[in-house]
């Protein structure tokens, strides 16, 4: 038994000496280097969209019409980081039931955004279905207003060009006037209420 101490010993030392060297920092690791299985989603590695009272938000603001068809900001809750993507998805949504007894949208409820691009310099790009284009003349520039005003309330955002379905289209200013020209808050200043 006295013989077997040092041996087993010896053998737990070989053994500790053998194995991955200690670090106490993180390391990246190649993707080609990740087993295959942990990259693929699973039910045990997969994560919720569900909000948790631990998820960061942030207010936006989205511009809605009153009755006499001037444009109303109204402060909305959204996931960090506020995006051009996340306040024009929550303008999309339309008004809350508390808001629907003073407020409207003239953006149909049809009406997806389809993409964006930018911000590049303060310019942004709105790709958007062309159930925009369901409505005509004055709820038209409302609804583009709309989107220019919920935009630009944006830092990173100053100016608004439109695309419906992927092609680049002009769509009337504040006067009624069309162009493919980037617009901005002073393009449909006369909307905007008190």
């Amino acid at each position: 038994m006295k013989r077997l101490i040092p041996v087993l010993t010896a053998v737990l030392l070989l053994v500790v000496a053998c194995g991955v060297p200690g670090d106490n920092t993180p390391q990246t690791i190649a993707a080609k280097d990740v087993p295959y299985k942990l990259l693929a989603p699973t039910a045990e590695n997969t994560t919720t969209t569900q909000p948790s009272a631990f998820t960061a938000t942030v207010r936006v603001t989205i511009y809605l019409a009153d009755a006499d068809g001037k444009l109303q900001g109204v402060r909305r809750l959204i996931t960090a980081p506020a995006t051009p993507a996340k306040a024009v998805a929550s303008l999309l949504n339309g008004p809350s039931k508390e808001e629907a007894d003073r407020l409207h949208s003239a953006i149909t409820t049809d009406t997806k955004l389809l993409g964006i691009d930018g911000p590049a310099d303060g310019l942004i790009t709105l790709d958007l279905s062309h159930h925009l284009l369901d409505i005509t003349g004055r709820q038209q520039i409302l609804a583009l207003a709309q989107l220019v005003f919920t935009v630009t309330s944006l830092q990173s955002v100053d100016r608004v060009l439109f695309q419906i379905d992927g092609a680049n289209v002009e769509v009337p200013n504040g006067d009624g006037k069309l162009t493919a020209s980037p617009l901005g808050g002073l393009s449909y200043r006369d909307l905007i209420g008190e």
